[in-house]
């Protein structure tokens, strides 16, 4: 009979709670939950991988009944609406969704490529099938534009949108100005953690067939002129950061800015590329397609490690000291 937790949780800050799905594809997805006990509402910002993907020998249990159970304020949680906001569509990141859209909460996706995400083409925008995992069944009920806020009704929630294509399409951030966090989903991420189960997680930023290495980079550096711009109004208060994976509650100007340095080197050849990786080999559990991908990782112990599709590397992977100086050109083009 299963024991253990699926589901790990922590403090973010005073009103948002992290949690850690323990789920059997080692994605070991970052979920959080913000908490409005006055309306009452619960803002869940991604949904794991849902409980029929939990590990083995943990409980499978739906995270809206954890979060109502074990998360919430005890004293109202059976009066708690809940509004999921989707960082963006992969299965790991939307497997717990559905329970919650057929009961009635709102769904906030990206207005970026509203294609992407429509029923149609979610299952294979969501790697669903290629992991061999169902669909959710689920409802979007908006789709955000760029710094669009959040309304319950008419309270603004205090949460604005920011668009970051790159990682898929539809990948966005939310920034969250009473708690000065900004959650940024699989945009980047530090490559190694220590689970609250004791596993080490190594990870990589992963780009996905279905993303765009210019918008990547462009996404990056949106990110980090936003956090710079609200460093400013909020009189040098740091600016936290909260990820998908392995990073919360980290300097957001201090890690944005560690995540360009490491885009620049590789573009410019400084990162030594380590293997060249077919698709179905990328991802514990699942294929990531027939193209092959690219692994790039320093030596030692670095922050970051990448892969990526080889084709999105042909433009700018430098051979030489003349390379060098045309992958610095083109960081600067993307810069731009």
């Amino acid at each position: 009979m299963s024991s253990d937790p699926s589901y790990y949780q922590s403090k973010l800050n005073s009103s948002t709670t992290r949690i850690i799905h323990h789920d059997k594809y080692v994605e070991y997805p970052f979920i959080y939950v913000k908490q409005y006990p006055s309306i009452p509402l619960a803002v869940v910002i991604d949904t794991g991988c849902g409980a029929h993907n939990a590990a083995e020998g943990t409980i499978k249990q739906e995270l809206k009944d954890f979060i109502r159970n074990e998360v919430l304020s005890s004293d109202k949680k059976n009066q708690y609406e809940f509004l999921v906001v989707c960082t963006h569509c992969h299965f790991d990141h939307i497997g717990g969704i559905e329970k919650f859209s057929k009961e009635g909460a709102g769904v906030v996706a990206s207005g970026y490529d509203v294609g992407f995400l429509s029923p149609a083409n979610r299952d294979a925008s969501s790697l669903s099938s290629a992991f061999g995992t169902e669909l959710p069944d689920y409802t979007i009920t908006r789709y955000a534009t760029d710094y669009e806020r959040l309304l319950h009704g008419n309270t603004d929630l205090g949460l604005q949108i920011i668009l970051t294509p790159g990682h898929t399409p539809d990948s966005m951030a939310i920034w969250d100005e009473k708690e000065r966090t900004i959650f940024t989903g699989d945009t980047a991420y530090q490559r190694v953690y220590t689970m609250p189960w004791g596993e080490k997680q190594d990870v990589p930023i992963i780009l996905v067939s279905q993303g765009n290495w210019p918008e990547f980079v462009q996404s990056v550096k949106k990110l980090q002129a936003f956090v710079k711009t609200n460093a400013k109004n909020g009189n040098g208060n740091t600016i936290k950061l909260a990820a998908g994976h392995t990073t919360s509650n980290v300097d957001a100007g201090v890690f944005l800015q560690s995540v360009h340095d490491f885009l620049q080197r590789v573009v410019m050849g400084f990162v030594p590329i380590i293997a060249r990786i077919p698709g179905d080999q990328v991802a514990p559990g699942g294929s990531l397609g027939d193209e092959m991908f690219v692994f790039w990782q320093e030596d030692g112990n670095p922050e970051f490690s990448l892969i990526a599709p080889e084709r999105f590397i042909q433009d700018f992977e430098p051979l030489g000291k003349s390379e060098r100086r045309q992958g610095f050109e083109y960081w600067k083009y993307l810069m731009l």
